[in-house]
């Protein structure tokens, strides 16, 4: 009997090493395991895909169900496993960077789903993605409309099912996420019908097919806003998140070593400072310049064109300047980035100015700025009001911010690195910081001449506003704030006397409720920037070059600036 347990066990042990054997030889390699969870989050997010360019999965749109969600979950938590071996492994620089990448991909979507369930009490959630599944697709480039109609048309037929779903997993929806969906939702139904209105003009042998399918989501969008008006609403607090999800994300999306209570701190001693330095400027402006009021020339023959005109003109006039000036290298084969009005069919969803960038992953790159609409008629003291932005060049921010050297070119040279990894990226410190602190800088490095006083107390105000939404956001999304509380607490600290201002900030915190920790990320990114720009001109001396520090910083991608320490070669300190 002895024996024979002994040659059972002997088997037994036999069979465990040949199939470990077996499981190794078939364990993928760092990189294709990257692949394999790329391609796992792109199918799972089909619109965030198409944005980036990967056209593989522009017929769905999410899929929020409890099964599919359940699945996905269960996939993320053996990608943590997969990763995990892969700690001590022997990597390369460029691996061991994207293995942080990835993980932190993995461990946000986990939070997401797992953690926060976004999909159980975010409705906008479901409008943003009905809505983004089609506007994705419009605005791009890859492909002729004949061949995106059916993409288009397809997605919109999944509204139904979306909002469907979206029904059975709503639960404890914050007052404020039901305004803001409800309100979306208006806009985006709008939006439909304008893309309809297209296609049926451009398609009229399917106009039929395409009135029925813009109905029935259409149909789907205003019963979904019925049920939303109806359904008891939660807390009113219900949409933050809380301090350990706060902190999380802190440490996992951005990599940062302090948690929510130091980053409200930083806050506060920020909004001190700039309250100072702008108040400071506000009152040098106002007493020693007249900030706009001199008298200009309007000639006559000036027209609705010449707006459009110089908006494009002062675009090619910022990039002249970084290239002349030696803020940043701007490589020849950049793709061009067009001002145009918004169209038609987007004006609904896009009531300012605006940077659409091409899909990262796209063939065909071409960037549009896009600006509102001027009137077709205007009297002439509206065209003596614009004569006079155009004298004093007020479009020059905005390009600064939106295209050069901000988000326009950010993005062309993120699309430079063609490391798989790093394209699917977007980390909001890199993109938002990146864009506020070249306000700054391009000041510094003289494209408004010597002296600007007006315009250095606009690079002050928008400091100020930013460090204003440090602490709303944290406060906000860790309990301290109610949005009521928090508008009021900005209107005074903003000194927002004006009612177009207040609107403004009404909305601005209800955006602020749908996103944690992007709103924190403009002004903290720009700090993070300027700390590896201090330490890089500490170890370098006089070989410091600040175009050679700025193409650096660009040539990672859209990652977390924190990352960037090791990678750049630049050490901390106190």
């Amino acid at each position: 009997m002895l024996r024979t347990i002994s040659f059972r066990l002997l088997i037994l042990v036999l069979t465990l090493v040949i199939a470990a054997g077996s499981v190794e030889a078939k364990r993928k390699t760092f990189d294709e395991l990257c692949v394999e969870i790329l391609e796992t989050l792109q199918t799972f997010y089909p619109v965030k895909s198409s944005y980036k360019g990967n056209h593989h999965y522009d017929m769905r749109l999410a899929d929020y169900s409890s099964k599919s969600v359940r699945a996905m979950v269960g996939k993320l938590n053996g990608y943590e496993k997969d990763l995990h071996r892969f700690k001590k492994a022997n990597l390369s620089a460029e691996q061991q960077l994207n293995l942080k990448l990835i993980k932190a991909n993995v461990d946000i979507a986990l939070q997401d789903l797992q953690r926060i369930k976004w999909h159980t009490r975010s409705p906008m959630l479901y409008v943003d993605e009905a809505l983004g599944g089609v506007y994705s697709l419009v605005v791009s480039d890859y492909a002729p409309l004949q061949e995106k109609r059916v993409f288009i048309l397809s997605r919109m037929k999944s509204v139904p099912g979306l909002f469907s779903t979206a029904r059975r997993n709503l639960k404890n929806v914050s007052p404020i996420y039901i305004e803001a969906a409800v309100e979306s939702l208006e806009s985006t139904s709008e939006f439909y019908r304008e893309v309809g209105a297209v296609l049926m003009h451009e398609f009229p042998d399917k106009a039929n097919d395409i009135l029925k399918t813009v109905t029935a989501a259409r149909e789907a969008m205003n019963d979904f806003s019925v049920f939303l008006t109806d359904m008891q609403p939660g807390e009113e607090t219900a949409f933050a998140i809380g301090k350990t999800d706060f902190d999380y994300k802190l440490s996992n999306q951005f990599f940062l070593d302090y948690d929510s209570d130091s980053l409200l701190r930083l806050g506060e001693s920020l909004l001190a400072d700039a309250q100072a330095a702008y108040l400071t400027q506000k009152e040098y402006v106002e007493y020693e310049h007249q900030n706009g009021r001199d008298s200009v020339f309007v000639p006559a023959s000036f027209a609705r064109q010449d707006i459009l005109d110089y908006y494009q003109w002062e675009t090619d006039q910022v990039r002249i300047f970084c290239e002349q000036s030696e803020f940043i290298t701007i490589p020849e084969d950049i793709a061009p980035v067009t001002v145009v009005e918004t169209p038609p069919a987007l004006r609904s969803m896009v009531p300012g100015i605006a940077y659409e960038p091409p899909g990262i992953l796209d063939t065909t790159q071409h960037g549009f700025f896009y600006v509102r609409p001027l009137p077709e008629e205007m009297e002439r003291p509206q065209l003596e009001a614009r004569y006079r932005y155009v004298h004093r060049r007020g479009f020059k921010g905005s390009v600064v911010h939106e295209a050069f050297p901000g988000h326009h070119l950010q993005f062309q040279l993120a699309a430079q690195t063609k490391d798989p990894v790093r394209m699917w990226q977007d980390n909001d410190q890199m993109i938002e910081g990146w864009a506020l602190y070249c306000e700054e800088a391009v000041y510094e490095a003289g494209l408004y001449g010597t002296e600007d006083p007006a315009h250095w107390l606009n690079i002050l105000g928008g400091i100020r506003y930013r460090a204003a939404r440090i602490v709303s956001d944290v406060k906000l999304h860790t309990g301290q704030f109610t949005p009521e509380e928090c508008f009021d607490w900005m209107v005074e600290v903003l000194e927002t006397d004006s009612e177009s201002g207040r609107q403004y900030l009404k909305k601005e915190i209800r955006k602020q409720t749908l996103n944690p920790t992007n709103r924190m990320s403009y002004l903290t990114g720009k700090m993070e920037i300027m700390k590896l720009r201090d330490a890089a001109f500490m170890q370098k001396g006089t070989d410091f070059d600040l175009q050679t520090f700025h193409d650096e910083i660009n040539s990672f991608g859209l990652i977390p600036p924190a990352l960037l320490w090791e990678q750049m070669g630049l050490t901390k300190t106190n």
